[in-house]
């Protein structure tokens, strides 16, 4: 799969598209985002489309088209907007439609954000906070270079089912 994807930025005409990977992302996986679908499935898809900024503002969505050119996944880079802080920017919204996980393609989204994210001026490092109990997507920040730095106990209840998150960081230079 992740072979045959090809990764882009999204821009307003895919709102629709992203809509609708994001709401299965919510249906299917619940404990992995802060929102939930039965709110996020009432939200018009051109609600969405003031994320998809430009690359180079550090506030910008990849997605991942299959060779049909349907979204199969998706990654977010968020800019924080105090002037103390523009020198960080947050991963969200990481979304691999079922069929196409476990496939790479996680990994590919990261590696081109990556790729994007060391070109935005200014920007130092990326944050992250995944569910710690996902193992498997906390293993492939860190075998890219992410570290925990702290857990948060309880940040998601799920059905009455309580969730830790984990933080981590990962600086885009090296440090001279």
């Amino acid at each position: 799969m992740s072979t045959t994807a090809r990764i882009r930025p999204l821009g307003a005409a895919d709102a629709p598209a992203y809509k609708r990977l994001r709401d299965e992302a919510l249906r299917c996986a619940p404990e992995a985002f802060a929102a939930n679908y039965a709110s996020a499935r009432l939200q018009p898809a051109q609600a969405y489309a003031p994320r998809f900024g430009s690359p180079l503002s550090g506030t910008f969505f990849l997605g991942a088209f299959d060779a049909r050119h349907t979204l199969v996944g998706c990654l977010g880079c968020e800019r924080a907007l105090p002037a103390q802080q523009r020198h960080s920017a947050q991963l969200v919204g990481m979304c691999v439609t079922p069929s196409a996980q476990r496939q790479g393609l996680g990994r590919s989204l990261l590696q081109h954000m990556l790729m994007v994210a060391v070109r935005v001026p200014g920007l130092e490092q990326l944050t992250l906070t995944v569910t710690a109990s996902n193992t498997h997507v906390v293993r492939l920040y860190e075998s890219l270079g992410f570290v925990a730095w702290g857990l948060q106990p309880r940040a998601l209840i799920v059905a009455g089912q309580a969730y830790d998150a984990l933080h981590m960081n990962r600086p885009l230079h090296p440090r001279t």
